[in-house]
């Protein structure tokens, strides 16, 4: 007890001191060297994330009108549980608390525990499921000797433990290596009814395979699959009950996908010791603990940094209802889970952070005003970068969240479908200056009004899911308002059956605007660069499209389905419950919106740049398309030699401001862009 009181004194004296050495600012010290009873002081560092968190709520009370800085030494701290962060924690607007790296310092929170006792596996046993070509190559860690004993789920959200090794996740033995094999039929007992893809599927799992390569996995404890079921958006794994050699089937566990399961879908094994068989692959035994790792070519593990995800909570930092708390160079890394959530509240920020290697996403923002992130670099997500929610839809109010000049790049790697970049929901918001790359799927997902989207690049992205666009947005035709502009999209033509966008504005989308975007090498199959399936009073101007498969493409509804829709208790609940079209705040906002049951499929196309692209546009129909000027011979020009202003001028557009376009203020993107990430 003594111990403890001297302690807290020493705790107090310090802070006084610091408090006492400037009028205006309170400054405290955090290194790893540091102790948490300490006072806190350049002399004295805290040691921990949530010891200056006590700290600053400390000096808070006592000062509440000063500013608080904490600095952070370079260094590892580990992190175990959440650093919860509430209102008493808060700064105001004149005397905000600022969490912040240490001039020149790059202070690491971690939830990754390092695997260092690397050695050759002797039992025999276990090398004979092995290929004798890499028996020699693979290596094995007892993680008990590590201190891990959650091991967690190999396809679970939230519960996947993932190796890292230098940096970069390693591949849960899989087969095949990358990509898709294809199943035969669906053998289940219970048919689907047709859809309009007119394919034959079942109710339940059970599917032939072909190659015989996979009766190998009856000998496997925990199989599991991943794969596209039915609709390839709508991805899923699944548990393998039973493979059944003699008829060469696949028995999933229930439950089964909702869709169901038809044939020749696609899908690959994974968690499997027997496919361990390719240079970064690993597998890790949870009955015996065990973990073997076929390490990429030229490295030692002894030598390299390898790390497993550990971190369990949900969130590494939970801000709720807290103002004016500003984290700044921090580095968050290695979770189960997230790293940052933030609810309700005001003027939280996360400034010049880096959020890297997450079972699911980076930052989460609910509710609140004036929330954001800016000069941020988040990469490799098993689900997404931000998900954000706020504003009332109702009455139109906005919330200000923001997400400017960050990079967000190979994301969605565990959920492959429908987790961009930025999922944004709500009212009122603005995503600028960012780049964001590399996905299986959409890199934005905007459900809401009056969001502004503009100065970013988007690229290498829907590269494997079908029916998506780089923005993707569905199915009620009260969003509005939103603004797309200047933004260059990229390389982005993956897709199966439908294909791929630069946006898409899917079922219904209406009254938004698409201006000064570039399109380039964007559209595959029915897509074009921008696609609009049913919508109206959409228009798209003054765009440049450069070697698309169309410039616009259109899915026109007609009439009787637009009305049929319009009439459905699904979308009246969203027009007439969830918001009011009919309210005043509503069509003095959107005044098309009393005429939202004429003229359907009517949009404008218009002042466009259209150059090498396969076809124009596909299924005009009834739109607005008028002075567009349409290039077929460019030379050996790019899409940047039309777009200076005056080149733009001599076609009738106006001026795109290109040198404006991605994160203008990242200190990150010039020690990543010299080794950019490959798709």
């Amino acid at each position: 007890m003594e111990t403890m009181k001297k302690n807290v004194l020493c705790f107090l004296v310090g802070v006084l001191v610091l408090m006492s050495s400037c009028s205006e600012d309170i400054r405290l010290y955090v290194s790893p060297a540091g102790n948490d009873a300490g006072a806190g002081t350049a002399s004295e560092p805290l040691q921990t994330l949530e010891g200056a968190r006590r700290a600053v709520r400390g000096a808070r009370a006592a000062h509440p009108g000063k500013r608080v800085t904490v600095y952070f030494g370079g260094g590892i701290y580990p992190l175990e549980q959440t650093v919860r962060l509430t209102a008493e924690d808060s700064g105001s607007e004149r005397a905000p608390v600022t969490y912040r790296a240490a001039e020149g310092e790059i202070p690491v929170f971690t939830g990754g525990k390092p695997l260092a006792q690397w050695s050759v596996p002797e039992d025999a046993r276990t090398l004979e499921r092995l290929a004798p070509s890499i028996r020699d190559s693979v290596y094995v860690t007892d993680l008990a000797a590590a201190g891990i004993t959650g091991f967690g789920d190999p396809t679970d959200t939230g519960k996947r433990p993932e190796l890292v090794c230098n940096g970069r996740f390693q591949t849960l033995a899989r087969w095949p290596d990358g990509g898709f094999v294809r199943a035969g039929l669906a053998k289940g007992a219970t048919v689907l009814p047709e859809t309009y893809i007119k394919e034959h599927g079942t109710k339940e799992g059970v599917f032939e395979y072909a190659d015989a390569r996979q009766n190998r996995w009856t000998q496997e404890e925990d199989a599991r699959l991943g794969g596209y079921w039915y609709w390839d958006w709508k991805d899923e794994y699944q548990r393998v009950a039973r493979l059944d050699t003699g008829t060469r089937t696949v028995h999933v566990a229930e439950p089964y996908h909702s869709s169901g399961y038809r044939d020749s879908l696609r899908y690959f094994g994974l968690n499997l010791f027997c496919e361990l068989d390719r240079p970064g692959e690993w597998y890790l035994n949870r009955s015996t603990g065990l973990l073997y790792w076929y390490p990429p070519e030229g490295v030692d593990p002894a030598a390299a940094e390898v790390s497993l995800t550990c971190f369990s909570d949900s969130f590494m930092v939970d801000i709720h209802d807290c103002a004016y708390v500003t984290f700044e160079g921090l580095t968050f890394r290695e979770g189960r889970g997230s790293a940052v959530r933030i609810t309700d509240g005001t003027h939280n920020l996360l400034s010049d952070c880096r959020l890297e290697r997450f079972g699911v996403d980076g930052v989460q923002i609910e509710g609140g005003t004036h929330h954001g992130a800016t000069g941020c670099y988040l990469s490799s997500f098993g689900h997404g970068g931000f998900k954000i929610a706020g504003g009332d839809r109702k009455t139109l109010t906005p919330c200000d969240h923001f997400v400017d000049h960050t990079v967000v790049e190979d994301f969605s790697i565990l959920k492959r479908t429908y987790e961009p970049a930025v999922f944004l929901e709500g009212c009122g918001a603005r995503i600028a200056h960012n780049r964001f790359r590399n996905s299986s799927s959409s890199a934005m997902r905007l459900e809401g009004n009056d969001f502004v989207i503009e100065y970013n690049e988007v690229s290498r992205v829907v590269s494997e899911s079908d029916d998506q666009g780089g923005i993707d947005m569905w199915n009620n035709p009260s969003y509005r308002g939103v603004v797309i502009r200047y933004n260059r999209w990229s390389d982005i033509t993956g897709g199966t059956r439908h294909g791929a966008a630069g946006i898409r504005f899917d079922d219904m989308i209406s009254g938004l605007l698409v201006y000064g975007n570039l399109f380039e090498r964007c559209g595959a199959a029915e897509f074009g660069g921008v696609q609009i399936h049913g919508g109206k009073d959409n228009r798209v101007e003054n765009n440049v499209f450069y070697q698309c498969r169309f410039a616009v493409s259109f899915t026109p509804w007609g009439e009787e389905r637009w009305l049929k829709a319009l009439d459905s208790e699904y979308i009246r609940k969203k027009i007439y419950q969830d918001v009011d079209i009919r309210s005043d705040v509503y069509l003095q906002k959107y005044p098309e919106l009393r005429d939202i049951r004429l003229n359907p499929d009517v949009n404008t196309v218009t002042d466009n740049l259209v150059i090498s692209c396969t076809e124009l546009f596909r299924k005009p129909g009834n739109n607005r398309i008028d002075r567009n000027t349409a290039l077929l011979d460019t030379g050996e020009k790019g899409i940047d030699a039309f777009c200076t202003p005056e080149e733009l001028a001599t076609y009738g557009l106006q001026p795109i401001l290109v040198a404006e376009i991605g994160p203008k203020k990242n200190r990150w993107t010039v020690q990543d862009d010299a080794h950019a990430s490959r798709p």
